[in-house]
């Protein structure tokens, strides 16, 4: 290599550095301003206590027009099971744009809301209850015009919320929108007779894995897609009074009136999460609303912003993997760790005859174990919480990661022993073995990138109230709870990336591809997915196909396909990422513990904590 190619080697990755720190920095100052209305709008989280004792976190929005001279309506909005009040960022500030005040709320356990023992879950309304009450004390809010809407377990949370209203002696709820849910709150009891004169509406996404799921008179399952068809839909828009008062089938979008009050029903064309990333439902969110309660600050459905703030969450989280694969290469020329920096770039093994069907056989045995792997987890780990893992998603998705890395191994060291030893293979010369000196280091820097990414992270949440996401691609801030509760799931996750990133370095760095090692990468990163894929595929497939999912028994079997949405990005990511370190290093566990470490977070901090256990949880649905 030339002086002057070494020269160019050596400065790229400090300029990536610099472009990722300011991806990040770009991130903050446009999502900020998106949010805050370029300045009309003042946000700032509130953490509240509920009538249970349990500190609840919510995100406050307040339009500049909302004076104690001039009160605005507010809007409750609440996250579904398994996220946090950011989810509903589309709609929190699309009705702040239109002049609402906004209280976004997580429920107990979820995102920075205390957690709460099964017995006490499902108190004040999973907690939400206190951001009614909150709102009801705020003295530029019309306490006549408060509306909640909320997400799968946030809409059920609604139908407590309207219960505990109820009881009031001046009840505070004047609307409600489900989103994805319906009048059935999570420990199934029956609210659609507690509405009164509310005005109320539900988005019933035609292909929801949860609700709108019916029973025939034989007996036989109904799907979402029909759900306008039957005597539910027909009997919640003609306001309780039976299904015969109406004639067809329920018209989506249109008014169902009775005195002063309406139902409607939407029906978008979509799944259940999809229902928190649609321009089409926030505008039947904001249409909704509108004709509810009014609004200070009428804008047109389609007229929105949300979509260029996610935009920018995304440059965020772009910035932030950038940034931790670019400090790593620039630390590699600082003296500590410069003893992990190969001379050379590591080059691709050629390979042949038998080496090739080693390289296909094991491929193609992965793929199918990670789809029958999945199956199991989701069958036999969902919901088997403990009080030492409280969080069901971590636990089903750190057990598969065991399951599959354990079977990648046993593939590894039998080729080792059998095929490799015969054709030169070493440990050593691949860098599968070192010294302790070095996997020191290897520690030490990867725990010095990943703090430092969360260093940058906090910075956002505290001077820009943003964080870095992209749906269901979610990196927050989180609290201190969450990394201990992180410590535990850690090694699930090491024991799968580390033995990944082996796999896809040490044994199978090789020619099948192309020479440089580019069509290498690629086909190992389609291999790392491909049984997640193959799942999505069969389970989705024949929803869209029949209005029915392949696999529905339970709810850990509907959410399957949901949680495999971030993995399947993760799974392609990483190898490709480890890869660039490895040709610099020929360490294939540096990127690996960075990628575990990252992945464990974002995993924990985007779920729920239920202390004690979470059978409660699926045993209700």
């Amino acid at each position: 290599m030339s002086k002057e190619n070494r020269s160019v080697r050596r400065k790229w990755p400090a300029i990536l550095l610099a472009i990722s720190l300011c991806l990040c920095l770009i991130s903050m100052i446009v999502s900020s301003a998106i949010q805050d209305g370029f300045g009309s709008v003042h946000v700032e989280e509130l953490r509240l206590i509920d009538s249970s004792g349990y500190a609840v976190s919510v995100q406050l929005y307040r339009p500049d027009t909302a004076t104690a001279e001039s009160p605005a309506p507010c809007i409750i909005t609440v996250e579904g099971w398994y996220n946090n009040k950011e989810m509903q960022d589309l709609y929190s500030i699309e009705y702040a744009r239109r002049g609402y005040v906004v209280l976004a709320v997580d429920m107990h356990g979820h995102g920075d809301s205390e957690a709460t023992g099964a017995e006490d879950l499902y108190s004040s309304a999973v907690g939400v209850d206190a951001a009614v009450v909150q709102a009801s004390t705020l003295p530029y809010v019309d306490t006549s015009r408060i509306g909640v809407t909320g997400h799968s377990s946030g809409g059920a949370s609604c139908n407590m919320l309207v219960a505990i209203d109820n009881e009031r002696e001046e009840p505070l709820i004047s609307a409600v929108l489900f989103q994805a849910a319906t009048w059935v709150d999570d420990l199934g009891n029956d609210h659609s007779a507690d509405f009164g004169d509310r005005n109320v509406g539900i988005i019933a996404d035609k292909y929801d894995e949860f609700f709108f799921w019916t029973e025939g008179e034989n007996g036989e399952t109904g799907a979402p897609r029909d759900f306008l068809s039957t005597n539910d839909a027909k009997n919640f828009v003609n306001f309780n009074q039976g299904a015969d008062g109406v004639a067809g089938d329920v018209v989506p979008g249109q008014y169902y009136e009775n005195g002063d009050a309406f139902r409607v029903i939407y029906q978008p064309n979509c799944t259940h999460p999809q229902v928190h990333f649609s321009g089409e439902c926030v505008g039947y969110g904001v249409q909704f609303f509108q004709d509810a309660l009014g609004a200070p600050n009428p804008l047109p459905a389609s007229d929105q912003a949300w979509q260029v703030k996610t935009a920018f969450d995304f440059v965020g989280l772009v910035g932030i993997v950038l940034f931790l694969l670019s400090f790593v290469l620039v630390m590699l020329d600082v003296p500590f760790f410069a003893v992990l920096k190969e001379k050379e770039l590591v080059q691709p093994l050629s390979v042949s005859g038998g080496g090739k069907l080693w390289f296909w056989l094991s491929l193609a045995c992965c793929a199918v174990f990670s789809g029958v792997s999945y199956m199991w987890a989701i069958q036999n780990i969902y919901s088997k919480t403990t009080s030492v893992f409280p969080q069901t998603g971590p636990l089903t998705m750190g057990v598969w990661c065991v399951l599959s890395g354990v079977f990648a191994l046993i593939l590894l060291v039998i080729y080792a022993f059998t095929y490799g030893k015969s054709h030169g293979f070493s440990a050593a010369a691949r860098g599968i073995t070192m010294s302790g000196g070095k996997l020191l280091r290897t520690i030490v820097l990867a725990l010095l990138a990943c703090g430092l990414a969360f260093l940058i992270l906090f910075f956002a949440d505290y001077f820009f109230k943003t964080d870095f996401r992209l749906w269901v691609l979610t990196l927050k801030a989180f609290d201190a709870d969450k990394v201990l509760i992180a410590l535990r799931y850690l090694p699930l996750f090491l024991i799968y990336y580390i033995i990944n990133s082996v796999a896809v370095n040490c044994f199978n760095y090789n020619t099948i591809g192309g020479k440089k090692g580019f069509g290498n990468i690629l086909i190992l990163a389609v291999f790392n997915i491909l049984g997640a894929l193959g799942f999505l595929a069969i389970q989705y497939g024949t929803f869209f196909s029949t209005g029915l999912l392949k696999w529905y028994a339970t709810e850990g079997l509907r959410i399957s396909g949901i949680w495999l949405y971030p993995a399947i990005v993760y799974l392609f990511v990483t190898p490709i990422l480890s890869r660039v370190v490895y040709k610099r290093t020929k360490n294939p566990y540096l990127f690996a513990i960075i990628s575990a470490v990252l992945i464990t977070i974002m995993a924990v901090a985007n779920t729920t904590t239920l202390l004690g256990g979470g059978a409660v949880v699926a045993s209700n649905y």
